[in-house]
């Protein structure tokens, strides 16, 4: 990890309500906000905030055991960021503005939720116990309805009228190669792609619908490949990367300008028409990159040794360096809230 000078917990924001005051008065102005995962059953999930261009404003809003088990991913809706806690089988609801506070926590009883998305009052939560995707009122907090579906839902992406969910197992946990697309107004798969074994990641650009995939061959070698959905005709295109540079591919898809970026282990390789990527000029040069986020101006690498403290780097879109922060154990999720 590289040397940096931060002055660490400067602002904390404590579970009781306790806020920032003066030191989160720039908070609607660009704050980047990082989850991390924490290690599996040791309840160490922890939610960052940041400034990217002032080391001094790093801050741990929340985290250790009050945040939970496994922080799967965080949605940020309006003024509002959904943290959903995949071990401890939670969505935890915060409020944003000039403060930051805890508003209430969503039990989904051993629902094992992944991903949350929301359109208006309406949210939607892929839990892998339940093979199913939750829906939610989000005025009263509740789940509302249910739809089944075969395996264990993960990724979400809404669309018009449209949820699409990729799914990487079936319920037995062997790899699945299917991304279902269901209508929000009747509830029910109305269409079923099938990609790439063990879909995970999700970007939608026009009416193309991108799909990350990683799986594992009989001798646990592992294979990733890249599926591209066009929505309009039904299409579907797909790759399979099965050489020696398949072990530094990662998972997350960004989309950065106009183009579309996977990660690997050292940064972002861009996506070529013909779904392969472009090893040979990756935008980074990190190390132990485990996720990556990206907005109009920074790219985001969240850096692991699976072991706290982590590192979290910022770049410009060039892959120039604009700050480091040390968070917690594996930063897996970004989001950035702006007035």
């Amino acid at each position: 990890m590289k040397n940096t000078t931060l002055i660490l917990f400067s602002s904390m924001i404590l579970w009781n309500g306790c806020t920032t005051g003066n030191n989160d008065e720039n908070l609607n102005i660009g704050k980047a906000f990082i989850l991390c995962e924490g290690n599996f059953g040791s309840s160490n999930a922890a939610l960052w905030s940041i400034s990217p261009e002032d080391s001094t404003t790093e801050t741990q809003i929340i985290g250790g055991q009050s945040l939970g088990d496994v922080a799967q991913s965080l949605t940020l809706v309006y003024d509002k960021l959904y943290v959903v806690v995949n071990n401890s089988h939670k969505i935890e609801v915060f409020s944003l503005g000039n403060d930051i506070s805890h508003e209430e926590t969503i039990v989904i009883p051993n629902g094992a939720p992944r991903y949350f998305v929301a359109k208006g009052d309406t949210g939607y939560v892929s839990c892998w116990n339940l093979s199913a995707i939750l829906i939610l009122d989000l005025i009263t907090s509740t789940v509302i309805d249910t739809i089944p579906v075969s395996g264990m839902p993960e990724y979400l992406v809404l669309n018009e009228s449209s949820l699409y969910v990729s799914i990487p197992l079936n319920s037995d946990w062997s790899s699945s190669n299917f991304v279902v697309e269901i209508s929000t107004s009747t509830k029910e798969i109305i269409h079923t792609y099938e990609v790439v074994s063990g879909p995970s990641d999700m970007e939608l650009i026009g009416s193309n619908l991108f799909i990350s995939s990683t799986y594992y061959g009989d001798d646990w070698s592992i294979y990733t490949g890249l599926s591209k959905i066009n929505l309009s005709t039904g299409t579907v295109m797909s790759t399979t990367y099965n050489d020696d540079s398949n072990s530094i591919i990662k998972n997350d898809l960004v989309k950065v300008g106009e183009a579309l970026y996977r990660s690997t282990t050292t940064g972002l390789a861009r996506v070529n028409d013909d779904l392969s990527l472009d090893l040979n000029n990756i935008i980074g040069g990190q190390t132990n990159v485990y996720s990556v986020g990206a907005d109009e101006k920074y790219l985001y690498f969240g850096s692991t040794d699976y072991v706290a403290p982590d590192t979290v780097y910022v770049t410009n879109h060039s892959g120039a360096s604009i700050n480091n922060f040390i968070v917690g154990a594996i930063p897996g999720d970004f989001a950035i809230y702006t007035e």
